[in-house]
């Protein structure tokens, strides 16, 4: 067995051996000579270059059926953007937010990349973590990303903050903190917490966003609900949900079949941006899975969204849908 240099640490090394791998092209027997290692230690290091975050692959293009997927969404909901990505398999283990998470870093890499967003607002969820989670290190020191909902919620991976916490960790950027719960317990709470002076400094920022990236929430009729799961709405809201007829949350808000703002009393405790100040913005959706079809077509419905990033499955089942509607 070789010995690998002793001026090279293992975090330089594995490096190393990534960037002759994915940037250079070297076969692992040619990274073996030049780092002076075994070929089994050049696969455990590109193995630790990947945990460590350093590897990032973004796959340019799509196969042909996808792209129609996409100009026909564009075509049909009036989107000025749209990507279509493979549905990950449904197996044990597998991250089902991988691809999207991919999609979306790779759509906002090339915004940022054009100098084009000076204000980055944020929703939360899983697709926005993920997204997060494969972005390169970026040097983006002007970008201020803002959330447009309450940051505080139960489970902190996957609240608002978060995902601007560790965006400016990997963007150099500056973050804000809307220091508010996604849901006020009564309209008049809302309003007092909405009338404070670090609010409303936060919500005018927000209004400012050049480019908004939100998830979408399945209600929980439709099967699992990620807020019921972090324990922001109960089995009674879920009720009433229902009955008004809820298909999706966008920014904790729910809306019905047709895109429009169900009449619910949870609705008017949500905390941040309204729908009314979100249509101004150039709002891009990254949900994914059969659960979110119904969510993703009440979204489009509502003319709020500019661009969508969803999967094969969802982007068929809502083009068929739209098909029945018009037979």
């Amino acid at each position: 067995m070789k010995n690998s240099s002793p001026s090279h640490s293992e975090t330089d090394l594995a490096l190393r051996a990534a960037w002759l791998s994915y940037v250079g092209g070297y076969t692992q027997a040619q990274i073996a000579d030049r780092l002076r290692v075994s070929r089994m230690k050049v696969h455990r290091l590109i193995a630790a270059a990947h945990e460590m975050g350093a590897v990032q692959v973004f796959i340019q293009g799509s196969p042909e059926a996808l792209l129609t997927l996409e100009d026909e969404l564009m075509r049909r909901m009036n989107l000025e953007m749209c990507s279509v990505v493979p549905a990950m398999p449904a197996e044990e283990g597998a991250n089902p937010f991988a691809n999207l998470g991919m999609a979306a870093a790779y759509y906002l890499k090339s915004r940022l990349d054009a100098r084009s967003v000076e204000v980055l607002g944020l929703g939360w969820g899983r697709s926005l973590s993920e997204m997060v989670n494969c972005l390169p290190q970026m040097d983006c020191s002007g970008l201020k990303m803002v959330p447009v909902l309450g940051s505080v919620v139960r489970k902190m991976a996957l609240n608002p903050y978060d995902v601007i916490h560790r965006l400016v960790d990997k963007t150099g950027g500056e973050g804000y903190l809307l220091p508010v719960p996604l849901f006020a317990d009564t309209a008049e709470h809302k309003r007092v917490l909405m009338e404070q002076r670090s609010v409303q400094d936060v919500i005018k920022l927000a209004t400012a966003a050049d480019l908004t990236m939100v998830g979408l929430g399945a209600v929980p009729s439709q099967g699992h609900s990620l807020l019921m799961e972090l324990g922001e709405i109960d089995a009674e809201d879920a009720r009433r949900l229902h009955e008004a007829g809820a298909e999706v949350e966008l920014l904790g808000q729910f809306l019905d079949a047709q895109g429009h703002q169900v009449d619910c009393e949870i609705n008017s405790r949500t905390l941040g941006l309204s729908l009314e100040q979100l249509r101004d913005h150039h709002i891009v959706a990254v949900a994914g899975g059969e659960e979110k079809v119904r969510a993703t077509l009440s979204v489009l419905r509502s003319g709020l969204l500019e661009g969508l990033i969803t999967d094969e499955v969802v982007a068929r089942e809502v083009l068929a849908l739209l098909d029945e509607d018009e037979t």
